[in-house]
């Protein structure tokens, strides 16, 4: 391998290099490193490394392991990101489930269950009459749900108590979201499924609204509800 020691492009170009580099580990701390940052170091280590290794085959030889380096410190720095990302969802999502648990406590609906299952559902529980509540407070057409049945028992209306309150709220809440259902669980009680996004919605909807008791809203909710309430 010969050397020049001549002043040329490359030394100067070397140089700026040097320069840059520097100015870049001095400015750089590890809490301001972006994967779109790391990237772009890691590709100039490769740019400069395949420039050293046309120096001859030994220094190829050398310098193998610098691609490879590059790219596994790439592939750490994208799912450190894709993790602090996945983990402000959790945390809204949480924030998600408690406004939702909030809005409905504020209507008196304080036996409801919420729970976040993964990242895409949550779940709310409740008895049938707080069901039947939940429908009344969130459908805009309440003249359609003040009925107990609609006829034919289409989607569970009109099957009994626990099912036409679960078809009263899926019916409520596709009114705020897409992906929403309700259906009755074994021991009579009311399961709704939202999407994350729904979930927001109905928390905003029964926060927008004056709190009725729910009490007074039960009343008049027809035949059968006393009976389900006191299991």
């Amino acid at each position: 391998m010969k050397l020049t020691t001549g002043p040329g492009g490359v030394e100067a170009l070397a140089e700026e290099a040097v320069v840059a580099a520097c100015t870049l580990a001095d400015a750089a701390d590890p809490s301001q490193w972006s994967a779109g940052a790391v990237e772009n170091v890691a590709a100039t280590l490769e740019v400069l490394a395949g420039a050293l290794a046309q120096l001859d085959p030994e220094c190829a030889e050398i310098l193998s392991v610098v691609p490879a380096a590059a790219a596994a410190v790439v592939e750490r720095a994208e799912q450190a990101a894709a993790g602090a990302s996945e983990s402000a969802r959790g945390r809204a999502t949480t924030g998600t489930s408690a406004a939702l648990r909030q809005a409905l406590a504020a209507h008196g609906l304080t036996q409801a269950r919420v729970h976040q299952l993964g990242a895409a559902l949550v779940t709310v529980t409740l008895d049938a009459p707080e069901a039947q509540t939940l429908a009344v407070l969130l459908d805009r057409r309440r003249d359609a749900l003040t009925r107990q049945a609609r006829p034919g028992g289409e989607d569970g209306w009109g099957a009994g108590p626990a099912e036409t309150a679960a078809a009263a709220l899926a019916d409520a809440l596709r009114t705020h979201g897409t992906g929403a259902y309700a259906r009755v669980l074994a021991s009579g009680q009311v399961s709704a499924g939202l999407t994350p996004q729904t979930a927001q919605a109905v928390a905003g909807a029964l926060t927008a609204r004056p709190g009725a008791a729910s009490q007074s809203t039960r009343r008049g909710l027809g035949p059968g509800f006393r009976g389900i309430a006191s299991r």
